[in-house]
């Protein structure tokens, strides 16, 4: 009777051992099936103290950051001038422990920014610094973050006029979804 128990109790743990080794018979191996470009996500800020800045990834690409300048306590959304001075601030610590870097230059001691909306929807901004020497990356970085404050979808077009002169205008292109 003894032998029958642990013969019993042998086979079981033999079954229990065998199932998951065998339960992938019988499927082929196949390639990386790819299913599309990254991953679109959702930013949810408040535009009465929350910004949101673009700064550079490591593979290169804009990567939006929330970031509160403002007051909690504040009825209208914050300045273009103020999402504009803090991403010319450049990353911060925890953006850089991301990896996040910017393609802008230091724009000086106090820089000023004029913003000035347009009736056909275009946003003109004078800033403090020279846009004919900009890489692309960095005028994306301030066309996006004047973008994203002027209008929730970003769907704009921002026209830089740097302290050289030079004007470059553009959209930011990104197709984000934001909500407040």
């Amino acid at each position: 009777m003894r032998r029958a128990r642990r013969r019993r109790r042998a086979a079981a743990v033999a079954l229990a051992v065998a199932m998951p080794l065998l339960g992938g018979c019988g499927i082929q191996e196949t390639d990386v099936i790819e299913a599309g470009g990254p991953a679109s996500f959702q930013a949810f800020f408040n535009r009465d103290y929350d910004v949101l800045l673009f700064f550079r990834a490591p593979d290169g690409r804009l990567s939006p950051v929330v970031r509160t300048v403002g007051s909690v306590e504040a009825t209208e959304p914050v300045p273009t001038e103020r999402a504009v001075l803090a991403l010319l601030d450049g990353p911060n610590d925890e953006d850089r422990a991301v990896d996040l870097s910017t393609a802008l230059p230091e724009a000086g001691s106090t820089p000023t920014i004029e913003v000035d909306p347009s009736a056909d929807g275009k946003v003109g901004t004078r800033l403090p610094l020279a846009v004919k020497g900009l890489s692309s990356t960095a005028r994306r970085q301030l066309i996006c973050t004047i973008a994203y404050s002027q209008d929730p979808g970003g769907q704009v077009v921002v026209e830089l006029t740097g302290q050289d002169g030079a004007t470059w205008s553009g959209t930011c292109g990104l197709g984000l979804k934001t909500s407040w």
